[in-house]
């Protein structure tokens, strides 16, 4: 099952680079962002705003230091090691693609200016590698039950999609960004969980 996800997020991230310019990826990618256009509240302009920081680096940078002070007072330093690795390649690959591809951002009505190109989208693809690999080091480490390991699971779940989300409401990316965004993220995930499982074997 899970590899067949992989294949699907690889399908789906190749398919999103060479479609996104097609008329119909590109009257889809308006009609969402129009829709979020429609339902803005300053409530909601305030709760974006926030929410999209938790996929920033400003955010998602100290949580690793917090947690890799924690992994350290565990002696967890090959866990400390993957998650610096894993926090960098993500932003540097998220910078490769974005120069490779240079698709420009949307300029219908954005609630906050951001420069640099627009696909795949960085906080999607940040959030779901740093919090995705952050959910299985606490399942992982942590003697916890059952419905605690679920009501986590959900948790990061909902954190990564609320996310996602508030990169559309504030209109700074594309639908097919995020998606292209979670599915490279997902990739990168998972590598680096199938090597880290695999030493973690062998130690």
């Amino acid at each position: 099952m899970k590899w067949t996800f992989v294949f699907l997020c690889l399908f789906i991230f190749v398919g999103l680079v060479f479609a996104y310019p097609t008329p119909f990826l590109t009257d889809f990618d308006v009609k969402i962002l129009l829709f979020f256009e429609d339902i803005r509240t300053p409530f909601l302009n305030q709760f974006f705003t926030i929410i999209t920081a938790l996929g920033s680096i400003k955010v998602l940078f100290p949580v690793c230091i917090g947690a890799s002070i924690y992994l350290a007072f565990k002696k967890y330093y090959i866990e400390i090691g993957y998650l610096w690795v894993l926090f960098w390649s993500s932003r540097g690959l998220n910078f490769i693609l974005k120069e490779w591809i240079k698709r420009d951002r949307p300029s219908l009505h954005p609630l906050i200016e951001i420069g640099e190109y627009s696909f795949p989208s960085g906080h999607s693809m940040n959030a779901i590698v740093v919090l995705g690999f952050l959910c299985y080091l606490l399942l992982t480490m942590l003697k916890i039950n059952k419905t605690w390991r679920i009501i986590w699971f959900l948790v990061t779940g909902v954190t990564i999609l609320l996310i996602v989300i508030s990169r559309l409401y504030l209109g700074v990316h594309y639908p097919t960004d995020v998606l292209a965004g979670l599915a490279v993220g997902y990739l990168l995930l998972v590598s680096f969980l199938h090597f880290f499982t695999g030493m973690r074997k062998k130690g």
